[in-house]
């Protein structure tokens, strides 16, 4: 984001009515309007969020101008690919479709995938829902991320922090007894065990 977000978020502002009713069409709380017009970074979430609500694309809220150097595969369909689930073995053929999006995210190796088990669950990631992944969106603390290992295992999980030998996420696993609440953990994997790894930006129900 250059210099100028914080005037583009205070052009969100003006035409929204408000800070408080830019706050409610987005899902935002007032504290987090407040803190980006103050220069404060937003979440990937937050930015998909006030874009959509304020009814400009995210490479204007981003950098400032609707004019991209090459088209990318989010303007219009992106592959989807196999499953992912916490140790799910195989991670399969590029499925036999495309998924449609109107995302505008400047990423062109972006791709989705399918979500399979309930691991993700308490971060409203259910079975069925697609993830709309980006590689090239390096995540924060916080962002659901796609990880594919060297084994041909693949999931999803919430990323905290990494260095040069381990990535730290958190998941969750069933309940032993049925109806319980699902039991957080955190997990630390070697990062020489990494095929892929990227930023979930984007979550949709399968249609």
């Amino acid at each position: 984001m250059d210099n100028n977000f914080v005037t583009r978020v205070e052009k969100l502002v003006r035409d929204s009515g408000g800070q408080s009713a830019l706050a409610r069409a987005s899902g935002l709380s007032l504290g987090a309007i407040q803190r980006y017009l103050k220069g404060g970074e937003p979440t990937r979430g937050a930015l998909i969020r006030l874009a959509e609500s304020g009814g400009v694309s995210l490479t204007w809220l981003v950098f400032g101008t609707d004019v991209e150097a090459k088209p990318t595969p989010s303007r219009g369909e992106i592959p989807v690919y196999g499953f992912a689930e916490c140790g799910l073995q195989g991670w399969y053929n590029e499925v036999r479709y495309r998924v449609a999006t109107s995302l505008d995210w400047p990423d062109p190796e972006m791709f989705a995938v399918i979500v399979a088990g309930h691991s993700m669950a308490p971060e409203g990631i259910h079975p069925g829902f697609i993830c709309m992944a980006s590689p090239a969106t390096r995540p924060q603390k916080g962002d659901a991320v796609l990880i594919r290992k060297r084994d041909r295992t693949a999931t999803i999980k919430v990323y905290q922090k990494e260095d040069k030998d381990w990535l730290t996420v958190n998941g969750w696993l069933d309940p032993e007894t049925p109806g319980a609440a699902q039991t957080a953990y955190t997990d630390k994997i070697k990062r020489d065990t990494i095929d892929r790894l990227a930023t979930i930006i984007m979550v949709k129900r399968r249609t």
